[in-house]
């Protein structure tokens, strides 16, 4: 069959030639399997931090902790979910393949900033990169690019002088340089930084489609868009770092994979 008749038989609904159809009971036993053991972790790690303390984390397997409370997310979170829920699939199957793209990154921008900004815009968005820890303490040290990067390696080590932040001393600085640049072109601060994760981050949706349509086939990727969007993962783009990483990498793997 040609590529136009392809993409017609997929949006119909149905699979495209050359693909196997799916196992209902394979998909229900990996998430059995995921559930279990995902149980396995909080169980264990609830074991270990109670007997010992030494993971540190307050709820295992998460670093987290147990503080219920609402903010302008609090409506908005369920709102994105439900829809993508009830209309994401058949959308899914029916969206021109660039298209899909599009709205995957977008409504999972939107499902990101809606549960981030549970926290509110201050707390949830904009101080996020601004802590001790973090990369915006440093911007200031890269006044001299060149110079600051031949010196980087002197400042890695907790005791060394003037050591850098754990974010910063724990990444490539091509990292801290992305805020350093942001900082140059007027767009410096958290709310800015924080922004730039979660807008950059969500695009690794869509560069898991491109992945899934290049390594397995078109009907596949598309019924994975809506889980895709809704990924847990938003919880780390939204806002830190991680998010940016997570779209670096998924954006090469999707480059080899074409």
């Amino acid at each position: 069959m040609s590529a136009a008749q392809d993409q017609q038989a997929v949006e119909a609904g149905g699979r495209p030639p050359g693909t196997r159809p799916r196992s209902a009971r394979a998909d229900v036993l990996a998430a059995v399997a995921a559930g279990g053991l995902v149980l396995v972790a909080v169980l264990v790690g609830r074991w270990i931090q109670d007997r010992y303390g030494t993971l540190h984390v307050g709820w295992p397997p998460l670093f987290a902790v147990w503080e219920p409370h609402v903010g302008p997310g609090t409506v908005a979170a369920p709102v994105v979910a439900v829809l993508v829920v009830a209309y994401g699939p058949p959308l899914a199957v029916r969206l021109p393949w660039r298209w899909l793209l599009v709205a995957a990154w977008t409504t999972s921008t939107a499902w990101t900033f809606a549960l981030a900004l549970i926290d509110g815009w201050h707390r949830g968005i904009a101080t996020r990169l601004t802590t001790r820890y973090e990369y915006l303490q440093v911007i200031d040290r890269f006044r001299d690019i060149p110079a600051t990067l031949r010196d980087f390696h002197r400042h890695i080590l907790l005791h060394s002088p003037g050591h850098w932040p754990p974010h910063v001393a724990g990444h490539p600085p091509g990292a801290t340089l992305t805020f350093v640049w942001l900082d140059r072109i007027g767009l410096g601060g958290g709310a800015w930084a924080g922004v730039w994760c979660v807008v950059v981050g969500t695009t690794a949706a869509a560069a898991v489609l491109v992945t899934v349509r290049a390594l397995a086939d078109e009907g596949t990727a598309r019924r994975a868009a809506p889980f895709l969007v809704l990924a847990p993962a938003a919880v780390w783009v939204g806002a830190s770092a991680d998010g940016y990483y997570t779209a670096v990498a998924a954006w090469t793997v999707a480059c080899t994979a074409l």
